[in-house]
């Protein structure tokens, strides 16, 4: 078995349909500058990719491969210096050079052309000349060689493996015994040994190594990527939940650590390497999240990843897993991934980059049209994976009640995404850079959600959920958390019907606390109450970032509402003496981006906020 089995009849397709040949152009464009201008030098220190981001606004910085170290943000001007910045876009600069790696060995199969096989070799001479020399910047415990952070030193393995891959014919013996030797050995090696638990991390440097076996006919690597108690295989056993979801609870995390099984997968096919019954985990993996995306293809987005994430992020994903293993799940993913349903992101790494044409992985596997019925997707508790989809014709809501892990984790417990006819309006903002201030300041907050604080600081809460009451045929779900802070337990009774959701929130206690319950919305919002400006009401734990504060105070039922083009959702709340309702603005994914909140304090012991939204 070949990586792709027709060359021919992808030439086919880039003659005979649009979408193909502006793919096949802009490979073509963007590979071309790196065949000819590809020089990279011993001497750049490699960083961290996290830390490329607008210390002013927050923004994801733009890579501009011909301005080194210029560092300018694209939304608001400003220019970005210091170590830090030129660091992680010399790690962006090695990471699209591996990547270039893959599509010259694509482009050398459509067109023959040996000056693609020739930029291979550069990069890999470049390792092989230098590895003792590169140096790298980053955080203690994620050191690698060649690209900054040792995750990222096994992601661009295997975009070198796989565009080697596609030219191995034209490998020497003695070629391919120096780019082992002196650059795939050395990498294993370092990466072996810091494969010491279950994470995405450990997925990708496994894949890699078992990769790096396949290719060069060691099984010993194959053996030790597969194996063993943090083994690929241990992995999924471990780190997927029945449903099919990665542990971690972050969709962009779960399509990350999927990614690596899939290119390792794909090369098991290859080299007729035995896989145990991981394939079968691996397509859950993928259908799973197609249950969860709401109508207009967006993901509900709990916990560390990426903002606004959608099918069409990862739909060169969906085109590997339809070709190892089709399913009516993928063909619906894919028909919300390209023109219409395409839509940019801040995010960066992987198979996440897209056109509204697609991507190489399309002009590879796929097709022009793809069947795209409608999935069946009901309202549906995910028990193991702690969260739970309700769905009322076009209205759903995404609830998180409990965790499986710190890692990648925000103190959001009880948190609820609501979407209606097109519209996402209430959303989980994720997260951007980790090295962003805004990450650090807002986005990992508790304030930043859909949900109470207690005594104004974050939740500690670490544990799983309990469901007391669900009825999937009322839509219905009543969760519990225990010692979301000490002594303070949670408790979210939610109902969904069409353009309706009612909502019981019970803070539970026996001490007296001050409880502040959010909720943070699109659209203009209109209060039906009097308000006055007033003074911050926190220097921390976000509460800082709270613009154009207002109070009102109020004893009785009270409503506000938010107003976009034709539609509004207005939400409604039950009297309780001494409530104080604070409206406001908050970031988004940066500070560039506003949306209208309102947060509504109580003091007792316990409190019950019971609220009714209606959307019309």
């Amino acid at each position: 078995m070949s990586y792709v089995l027709d060359w021919q009849a992808v030439q086919e397709k880039i003659r005979r349909e649009a979408w193909a040949k502006t793919v096949y152009d802009n490979l073509l464009e963007t590979t071309e500058w790196w065949v000819n201008h590809y020089a990279d030098d011993p001497g750049r220190i490699t960083g961290w990719g996290h830390n490329y981001f607008c210390e002013a606004c927050g923004s994801r910085i733009d890579f501009e491969r011909e301005a080194p170290h210029a560092n300018i943000c694209q939304s608001c001007g400003h220019a970005n210096k210091g170590a830090r910045f030129d660091q992680a876009w010399n790690y962006l600069y090695r990471d699209e050079a591996h990547k270039h790696v893959f599509y010259a060995g694509v482009l050398y199969r459509l067109t023959g052309d040996v000056r693609y096989p020739a930029y291979i070799r550069r990069v890999l001479s470049f390792y092989c000349d230098h590895y003792e020399e590169l140096q790298v910047d980053v955080p203690a415990g994620y050191v690698g060689k060649i690209a900054g952070i040792n995750l990222c030193d096994a992601v661009g393995m295997i975009w070198l493996l796989q565009g080697m891959e596609l030219i191995k014919e034209t490998l020497s013996t003695d070629e391919l015994w120096r780019y082992k030797s002196r650059l795939f050995d050395p990498q294993v090696e370092l990466l072996e040994k810091l494969c010491t638990n279950i994470h995405n991390i450990t997925c990708w440097m496994k894949a890699a190594v078992g990769m790096t076996g396949m290719f060069f006919g060691d099984n010993s690597y194959v053996e030790r990527a597969l194996e063993g108690p943090f083994g690929l295989l241990e992995q999924l056993q471990q780190g997927v939940t029945a449903e099919g979801f990665w542990y971690e609870g972050s969709f962009h995390y779960h399509f990350y650590c999927v990614e690596p099984f899939t290119y390792f997968l794909l090369f098991a096919r290859i080299y007729n390497v035995a896989c145990n019954g991981m394939e079968e985990i691996v397509k859950r993996m993928y259908v799973f999240p197609a249950e969860l995306a709401f109508d207009n293809g967006v993901f509900p987005n709990p916990n560390d990843g990426w903002p606004n994430i959608a099918l069409t992020h990862y739909a060169g994903q969906y085109e590997y897993a339809n070709q190892l293993f089709p399913d009516e799940a993928f063909e619906y993913a894919l028909s919300r991934s390209y023109e219409t349903y395409y839509r940019p992101t801040m995010a960066y790494g992987g198979m996440i980059e897209n056109s509204p044409q697609g991507w190489v992985q399309r002009l590879l596997f796929g097709k022009g049209k793809y069947a795209g019925e409608e999935m069946i997707r009901i309202t549906k508790n995910y028990p193991t994976s702690q969260i739970c989809s309700l769905r009322a014709g076009k209205t759903a809501l995404f609830m998180k009640y409990g965790l499986n892990t710190r890692s990648h984790a925000h103190p959001d417990v009880m948190n609820i995404e609501l979407f209606d006819a097109d519209c996402l309006w209430s959303h989980d903002i994720s997260s951007n850079g980790y090295g962003s201030f805004l990450f650090l300041e807002w986005q990992r907050k508790t304030i930043a959600h859909n949900t109470v604080i207690v005594d104004g600081v974050d939740q500690v809460y670490v544990e799983r959920g309990v469901v007391e009451q669900f009825e999937p045929e009322r839509n219905r779900i009543r969760a519990q958390a225990k010692d979301v802070y000490p002594g303070v337990d949670y408790m979210r009774d939610i109902q969904l019907q069409e353009g309706c959701l009612s909502d019981t929130f019970e803070v539970i206690s026996a001490d007296e606390h001050q409880t502040d319950w959010l909720f943070h919305c699109q659209g203009e919002m209109e209060t039906a109450f009097e308000t006055q400006p007033c003074a911050p009401i926190g220097s921390e734990f976000g509460y800082q970032h709270l613009m154009n504060l207002r109070v009102g105070s109020t004893d009785d039922s009270w409503s506000i509402r938010w107003v976009m083009a034709e539609r509004t959702l207005t939400l409604r709340m039950e009297g309780c003496v001494g409530t104080e309702i604070y409206v406001f603005e908050g970031y988004e994914d940066t500070t560039a981006k506003k949306r209208a909140g309102v947060l509504v304090r109580r003091r007792g012991r316990g409190a019950v906020y019971r609220a009714l939204y209606t959307i019309e």
